[in-house]
């Protein structure tokens, strides 16, 4: 049976057509994707954080053979944290490195890791952010439309000031200490005696050093970063909040990635965390002995009154918010964190 003309130029114009579909699936299956990944850190790339998102974009941009290009974004480049939320939300930014301190207006079960002294030591908080409650809070970022995709370290806080070494609660009494955008955070420095100024990151050192407050908190790596230690005398480790920080994407953004770029960004996240708590643990000792250096006064600090007034005043008040309007699951829920070995 002979095949007319017409037909095999129809048959070809079928098989050219079903090819060129064939190859723009493919294009499309491997488009190039753009990553803004931004933080408010600083760029010392030694930095824990730093050496956390560059093994990310390495990873990323290796395993997906530069399909994937990750352009990092730090030093609030971008805006703070909670504008770079807000970006991620948007689809403006694809994702973040941010600390945990505006989470809870995004996603309330967040403030659960801004409770202070939920944690006993930093094993303590690794078992519990990567376990069962972790991951519940994970999942309850997917309602705010951001994918969480893994938790690492900001590390431990602690007091500075310029007026008196922190040793006991009286201790605080009357100073102005600035803290994060973060209600329980807020509600804490308050309790605890201090007037709590909540303030963006980007404005602390001006009003430390112009006496707008006279003190602040946070981890050793951004007291030292940030130079903290020429408008700041004392350095008190008091370990009163942990908080992590957390590789974010835009929900809407990640749906639009195929399923082997997803897994590829993923488990660089998840990666790339363990290498910045690992950085973290080894630069704290560092950064002591940098900030000693630098003249800062350390003390130590007498915990008990602060943990009494955390359980008795702050973690009562937050029961039902963290328990989605159940107080009693709430309570349950810092129980396990409190539980977990």
């Amino acid at each position: 049976m002979t095949t007319s003309p017409a037909r095999t130029t129809l048959m070809h114009t079928l098989v050219a057509g079903t090819f060129m579909a064939t190859l723009s699936v493919c294009s499309l299956a491997n488009a190039a994707v753009d990553i803004k990944l931004a933080h408010n850190g600083n760029t010392n790339p030694d930095d824990p954080q730093n050496v956390g998102v560059d093994a990310f974009k390495k990873m990323v941009e290796e395993r997906s053979d530069g399909e994937i290009n990750v352009q990092i974004y730090p030093a609030g480049q971008l805006g703070d944290a909670r504008a770079i939320v807000e970006g991620v939300q948007l689809g403006m930014i694809e994702m973040g490195d941010v600390e945990n301190g505006p989470m809870g207006g995004f996603v309330p079960e967040a403030m659960l890791w801004d409770l202070p002294f939920i944690f006993r030591d930093i094993d303590h908080a690794h078992n519990v952010l990567d376990g069962e409650i972790g991951s519940m809070v994970q999942e309850k970022y997917l309602d705010a439309g951001i994918r969480h995709l893994a938790y690492n370290d900001g590390g431990f806080r602690y007091f500075t000031n310029d007026e008196r070494p922190i040793r006991s609660m009286e201790d605080l009494e009357g100073l102005k200490i600035r803290v994060m955008e973060s209600e329980v955070m807020v509600d804490t420095l308050n309790a605890f005696g201090a007037s709590a100024v909540p303030m963006s990151f980007g404005e602390l050192y001006t009003a430390l050093q112009q006496g707008v407050v006279d003190g602040q908190e946070n981890p050793m790596n951004l007291i030292n970063s940030q130079r903290f230690y020429e408008v700041q005398d004392y350095l008190s480790l008091s370990g009163h909040f942990y908080y992590p920080r957390q590789y974010i994407a835009g929900e809407a953004w990640w749906s639009t990635l195929d399923a082997e770029h997803q897994e590829i960004i993923s488990k660089a996240a998840l990666e790339a965390s363990a290498i910045q708590r690992e950085a973290l643990a080894d630069y704290q000792v560092e950064m002591r002995k940098a900030l000693e250096g630098h003249g800062m006064e350390i003390n130590e600090v007498e915990k008990d009154a602060f943990i009494e007034a955390a359980l008795e005043k702050i973690y009562p008040s937050y029961y039902e918010v963290l328990g989605s309007g159940d107080p009693e699951r709430g309570e349950e829920l810092i129980s396990n964190i409190m539980a977990t070995e």
